[in-house]
């Protein structure tokens, strides 16, 4: 994976789409305001640092909803709380995500929900319960992303050591891993064989993202298995993707509103978001 991802690296050098962008703080700060005008229509955004487009695919007898994203620095790969460190309050995505100024989002791993697992968000650590039943996402302050299918104590361990963590995720399965469509058993967590509405993040490139979200148990929407999900990431070209809280919590942010079909009619109060936000400042 490190060698794919240093010559997609080495290729964005020569081909570059975005300018470079000043990098925003490391904590809970919001991230800057979004210039309105560069909202081109209700699927597209676009900036000297930031460029988000949304398509919505029909497969698997449901809906796809595919943001593509590319920064030009990694601390616009942003998360945020719906309270305060060590507070349990909870809040609907959209409340978060007007709160932190969110281009676009996505529900994250509800980790308020459970008392397990290594929890980091913007670099804080949040959680050290160091429970290894469900697989692993950390995402490095460079923006890559690096999977741990239930990975031992030490390995966890030695990861937090060796990488300099903004985002620590326990949730999944991994779905995607070095550009390889991972098996999902059928006894992993979260009813891995329902047809549920689903939400999935993946790294394409260096800087580069998808944010997919399912709509599921709708006349017009089925939802997917993990299966089906792992597939329709790899189909994407993701180097790594992994699976986030889903259900009636599946929520895709775009322009200070839902953009998908929540399962229940309307949103779940949920605790904490993954966006990405401009890195233009002063406007």
């Amino acid at each position: 994976m490190k060698k794919l991802l240093s010559l997609l690296s080495a290729l964005c050098l020569l081909f570059p789409g975005l300018a470079a962008a000043t990098s925003l703080p490391m904590d809970f700060s919001p991230a800057p305001v979004a210039n309105e005008a560069n909202y081109l229509n209700d699927h597209e955004y676009q900036d000297d640092t930031l460029h988000v487009w949304i398509e919505d695919i029909q497969r698997d007898n449901s809906i796809y909803h595919v943001a593509h994203v590319e920064i030009s620095d990694p601390s616009q790969l942003r998360t945020a709380l719906s309270c305060d460190p060590g507070e349990t309050a909870k809040a609907p995505a959209s409340v978060i995500g007007a709160a932190y100024n969110a281009v676009v989002g996505v529900n994250g791993d509800g980790y308020l929900f459970r008392s397990s697992g290594y929890i980091v968000r913007q670099g804080q650590v949040l959680r050290k319960s160091g429970a290894m039943e469900l697989d692993y996402l950390l995402i490095d302050t460079a923006g890559d992303f690096h999977p741990l299918r239930k990975p031992a104590k030490a390995t966890l361990s030695e990861a937090l050591k060796t990488l300099n963590v903004a985002q620590c995720y326990y949730f999944g399965p991994v779905l995607v891993m070095d550009g390889e469509v991972q098996t999902v058993y059928n006894q992993y967590g979260f009813a891995p064989q329902d047809r549920s509405p689903r939400t999935a993040i993946g790294q394409v490139g260096p800087l580069s993202y998808v944010l997919v979200v399912v709509d599921g148990r709708q006349n017009q929407s089925r939802g997917v298995t993990h299966k089906q999900l792992a597939q329709f990431m790899g189909d994407l070209g993701c180097v790594t993707a992994f699976n986030l809280d889903g259900g009636g919590s599946s929520t895709l942010l775009f322009h200070g509103k839902v953009y998908n079909s929540v399962s229940e009619g309307s949103e779940r109060d949920i605790s904490d978001i993954l966006y990405f936000g401009t890195g233009v400042t002063g406007q």
